[in-house]
C-alpha cells in the first residue's frame, strides 16, 4: 500500500466522477447514469475527511474544530463564491423575473449551505425544469457541508468515550440507519411521520426528491468512505486480489454510469453499486497495475481541477440551453471545452492561491470570507422577495394577463385548471362527453366545456390527469409510485363512467403520446414488461379500448405541436445590450416537430384503416407548412408552459374542430 499522504489515484477517481456528471448534464446518450459521479464524490469525501480527523485524533487526542472548519472554508469557499457571483450577474442579464426570483432564492440558500432543502421544497408538478436552475448543482455541496458540520463532532465523541471500537460501531450504525431510511421513505409515505408528525407528511410525499436531496439518505455513502480509513491500512497479500478489486470497482462505477437512468429511485439501494465500486477503487488503486490508468498525469490533472470543473460546467449548460434551446453535438463540445478552460482558470487563479498562499489568519482572507457571502446573500434575498427584479424587463409583445410569473400563469391558465381530474364538470348526471387521458387530455377541458358542452347542453365528464396511458394493459415503468395499480384504476374509473351512461357518450382520448411511450410499460399476466413501447403497441391499445367502450364513439386527438419554450418566460425576458439581437417576435411561431407528427400519422393511419375510431390531428389546425403558431390573433398564449394548451389554446383548437365533434355528437 502507498504510504505518502497524497494519493494520485483519488484524483483520478475524481476525474472519472466529474466527467460522468458532465456527460450526464450534457445529455450524452451513453451516460444517462452519470449522476452517480456525485455519489463517488461522497465516498471520496467520507474517506479523506475521516482520514484527516482520525490522524489528528490519534496524534492529539482531540480536534481543533476551528482550524478544521476554516480549512474547509479556505478549500471550498473562494472558488464557490467567484462562481456564485459571476453566475448571479449573468443570470440577471438573461433570465425572466420568475426564474431570476428562484435563482435569487437558490443563491441565498447556497450561501447558507441549505440549497438542497431549497430544491427539495421546490420539487412538485409545476416545478420548473432543471435546465432553468443554474445553482441546482450546489445541492451536493450543501449536503457535503452539512456532513462537515456534524461528522467531526461525532467522531470526537466516539474517540473520547469508546475509541476505535465505538467509532466503527457508529459508522456501521450510520450506514444501516441511512439505508433503512431510504427503504422507509422511498414511496413518499411513512406511517410514523403520518401518525406522529402529520405536518411533515406533505413535505415527504415526493419520496424520490426527499431521498435525492437530503443528507440522511446519503449518509451511508459517506460512511462507506469513512470505513475505508481503517480498511485501507490492511495490507492485501496477493496482488491479484488488488487487481480484481480495482477492475470490479471500475466495472461497478461504469455499469452505473452506462445503465442507470433518471427513472431510478436514488440513492436507495441503487447507490450501493457505484459506492461499493468507488470503495474498491480507493483501497486497491494505489498499487495495482490496472490502477495506473487513474494515476496517469492527464487523468490526475483533471482530478485536480474537478472541484472547479464541477462548479462551472452546470451554469454554462443552463445558460446555453436557456438562450439557444436544444444543443447540437458541436455546441456540446464547445461547452465541454469552455468548461475546462474556465475551470483551469478558477483552479489556477482562485483555488490554488487561497489554498497555498493566503493564511486563514490574514485579515484580507477573513474580511473577504465574511463580506462577500453577506453581499451575495443579500442580493439573492432581494431578488427573491422583489419578484425577480422586474425593472429589467420591457413591455411584453403579447398579452400576459394580470399574472405575476410563469408558474402562476400555468396554474391559472392551463387548459384543465379548475376542472376535476375525475368527475362531472357541472352535475353528476348522465355523461354525454367523456374526456380521457393524461394532462394532455385534460387540457381540452376548457375548450370542450365552453365551445361544445355548455352551448349545446351536453354533460361533460373528465377522466384525465394521471400521467400514464389510459389504455388496457398499459402502465408506467418509472419508479416512485405504484403505477401498476394507479394506471389500471384510472382507466377502470373512466370505463365505469362510460358503462353507467344511459346512452352511448362521445369519448375523447388524448395524451402526450410520445412522452407516455417513453415511460410506459405493459402488464402481461400481472407482470411488467419493461421493453420500450412502440407506436404499433399504442395503436393496438387504442383499438382494444374501442372494443371495451362498446357503442360509445371514440375520437382520438394526437400530439399538439407544443411551443418549444415556456412562452410566458420567453416574453418576459430582459433585453440587455449584450443580447440586443434577441427578438421576442421570433417566438410567436416555431418549427414543426417531426417526431410528434410521426406518431400522429401512425394514429391517423390506424383510424382510416380500421374505422374503429376517429382521429383529429392538432397540427392541421395550429400549423402551416413550415411553422406552428404559439399565439392566437389577439396575441394570447396558446400554451401555458412549453407543451400544455392554455385556456386560450384549448378554446382556439376546439373551435377549429367543433364541426367534427358536433357531427360525432349528432348535434350539428
Amino acid at each position: 500500500m502507498q504510504t505518502s499522504n497524497y494519493l494520485p489515484h483519488i484524483d483520478g477517481l475524481r476525474a472519472l466522477a466529474v466527467l460522468a456528471v458532465i456527460f450526464f448534464h450534457l445529455d450524452i446518450a451513453l451516460f444517462q447514469g452519470g449522476y452517480v459521479g456525485v455519489d463517488v464524490f461522497f465516498v471520496i469525501s467520507g474517506f479523506l475527511i475521516t482520514g484527516l480527523l482520525r490522524k489528528e485524533l490519534e496524534k492529539n487526542g482531540s480536534l481543533d474544530l476551528k482550524r478544521f472548519y476554516l480549512r474547509r472554508m479556505r478549500r471550498l469557499m473562494p472558488a464557490l463564491l467567484v462562481t456564485l457571483s459571476l453566475t448571479f450577474l449573468f443570470s440577471a442579464l438573461i433570465f425572466s423575473p420568475v426564474h431570476f426570483q428562484r435563482i435569487g432564492g437558490a443563491l441565498s440558500a447556497s450561501i447558507l449551505s441549505v440549497s438542497n432543502f431549497y430544491f427539495w421544497l421546490e420539487a412538485d408538478y409545476f416545478d420548473v425544469g432543471a435546465n432553468l436552475k443554474p445553482f441546482l448543482h450546489t445541492w451536493s455541496l450543501s449536503v457535503e457541508e452539512q456532513f462537515y458540520l456534524f461528522w467531526p463532532l461525532m467522531l470526537l465523541v466516539c474517540h473520547r468515550f469508546g475509541g476505535r471500537m465505538l467509532t466503527l460501531i457508529y459508522l456501521l450504525l450510520m450506514f444501516f440507519l441511512s439505508i433503512v431510511l431510504n427503504l422507509i421513505f422511498y414511496d413518499g409515505h411513512s406511517q410514523f411521520v403520518s401518525d406522529h408528525i402529520p405536518a411533515l407528511a406533505d413535505f415527504i410525499i415526493n419520496g424520490k426528491s426527499t431521498l435525492f436531496f437530503l443528507l440522511p439518505f446519503r449518509l451511508f455513502e459517506f460512511a462507506i468512505g469513512a470505513v475505508l480509513v481503517w480498511v485501507a491500512t490492511k495490507k492485501i497479500d496477493y496482488k491479484i486480489i488488488e487487481e480484481v478489486l480495482f477492475l470490479v470497482g471500475i466495472g461497478l462505477i461504469l455499469y452505473s454510469v452506462l445503465y442507470f437512468d433518471e427513472s431510478l429511485i436514488f440513492p436507495y439501494w441503487n447507490a450501493l453499486v457505484p459506492c461499493i465500486g468507488a470503495a474498491f477503487v480507493i483501497i486497491s488503486g494505489p498499487s495495482t497495475v490496472s490502477g495506473s490508468i487513474l494515476r496517469n498525469p492527464a487523468i490526475v490533472g483533471v482530478g485536480l481541477i474537478s472541484y472547479s470543473l464541477y462548479l462551472v460546467h452546470w451554469p454554462i449548460i443552463v445558460f446555453s440551453n436557456y438562450l439557444f434551446g436544444e444543443l447540437s453535438i458541436v455546441f456540446k463540445i464547445f461547452i465541454f471545452t469552455l468548461a475546462f478552460v474556465l475551470a483551469f482558470m478558477l483552479y489556477r487563479f482562485v483555488e490554488t492561491p487561497f489554498r497555498n498562499t493566503f493564511e486563514y489568519k490574514k485579515p484580507a482572507f477573513s474580511v473577504g470570507v465574511a463580506l462577500v457571502p453577506v453581499i451575495l446573500f443579500s442580493a439573492g434575498l432581494h431578488a427573491h422577495i422583489s419578484s425577480g427584479w422586474k425593472w429589467r424587463v420591457g413591455d411584453p409583445v403579447v398579452t400576459l394577463d394580470d399574472v405575476d410569473d410563469s408558474k402562476a400563469f400555468h396554474r391559472e391558465y392551463y387548459g384543465g385548471s379548475g376542472y376535476p381530474l375525475y368527475g362531472p364538470v357541472r352535475e353528476d348526471s348522465d355523461p354525454d362527453i367523456i374526456v380521457m387521458g393524461d394532462s394532455h387530455g385534460r387540457h381540452y377541458a376548457e375548450g370542450i366545456s365552453r365551445v361544445i358542452s355548455e352551448p349545446n347542453d351536453q354533460n361533460l365528464f373528465i377522466a384525465a390527469g394521471t400521467s400514464c396511458f389510459h389504455l388496457p394493459s398499459f402502465t408506467r415503468k418509472t419508479e416512485g409510485k405504484k403505477w401498476d395499480k394507479i394506471c389500471p384504476d384510472r382507466l377502470n374509473k373512466a370505463l365505469r363512467y362510460i358503462e353507467n351512461a344511459k346512452r352511448a357518450p362521445l369519448v375523447i382520448l388524448s395524451h402526450d403520446w410520445n412522452y407516455q411511450m417513453s415511460v410506459a410499460g405493459r402488464l402481461k399476466n400481472g407482470s411488467l414488461e419493461r421493453e420500450n413501447v412502440s407506436p404499433d403497441q399504442v395503436v393496438s391499445g387504442v383499438l382494444e379500448l374501442a372494443k371495451l367502450i362498446g357503442d360509445a364513439k371514440l375520437v382520438v386527438i394526437g400530439n399538439v405541436p407544443g411551443a418549444g419554450h415556456n412562452l410566458y418566460d420567453v416574453f418576459t425576458r430582459p433585453r440587455p445590450l449584450i443580447f440586443s439581437d434577441f427578438d421576442p417576435d421570433d417566438f410567436l411561431f416555431h418549427s414543426r416537430n417531426a417526431e410528434l407528427e410521426s406518431t400522429n400519422l401512425k394514429l391517423e393511419e390506424a383510424a382510416l384503416r380500421t374505422g374503429e375510431f376517429s382521429f383529429i390531428d392538432p397540427f392541421k389546425y395550429l400549423c402551416t407548412e413550415n411553422q406552428c403558431r404559439n399565439v392566437d390573433e389577439q396575441k394570447r398564449l396558446l400554451y401555458s408552459d412549453a407543451s400544455h394548451l392554455s385556456k386560450y389554446g384549448s378554446v382556439y383548437l376546439v373551435e377549429a374542430i367543433k364541426g367534427d365533434l358536433l357531427q360525432l355528437l349528432d348535434r350539428s
